[in-house]
């Protein structure tokens, strides 16, 4: 399956939810790295399908579709739908079977130590490239 087809407009995510119970995780994914895709794997349930809604940002590192690719390439993620920040909550449903998680400190922490990181490894490159000269 090309995973891109699990990624859809957000106005046509209430037709394609059906009667199924879901869960709507809420988020940069910016980037997407192992510790996340983790996180949504741990919160995958058989009995309700995950969507993840990928939030538009002006200081994302990757754009909402990039982002929203490689979201959608997860086993565990049945739908993807890019959003405004301010907007996604207008579309969602409300109904007993649909959760929603949200978590944008965590987002900014995971976001920080992803660049952290980064940089960190390229100072010990750096560091490491002075001594063999």
């Amino acid at each position: 399956m090309d995973t891109r087809n699990k990624i859809v407009p957000l106005d046509q995510v209430p037709a394609l939810l059906g009667t199924t119970p879901w869960l709507a995780v809420v988020g940069l994914f910016d980037p997407l790295t192992a510790i996340e895709a983790k996180r949504l794997a741990g919160l995958a349930r058989p009995d309700r399908k995950l969507l993840a809604v990928v939030l538009e940002s002006e200081n994302a590192l990757l754009s909402p579709e990039a982002r929203a690719e490689l979201v959608a390439a997860l086993r565990d993620v049945h739908l993807v739908a890019t959003a405004k920040r301010e907007c996604w909550q207008f579309v969602m449903p409300h109904r007993a079977d649909f959760q929603i998680i949200e978590d944008p400190e965590g987002d900014k922490t995971r976001s920080a130590e992803f660049i952290q990181f980064v940089l960190n490894r390229q100072q010990s490159a750096a560091v490491s490239a002075g001594r063999n000269d």
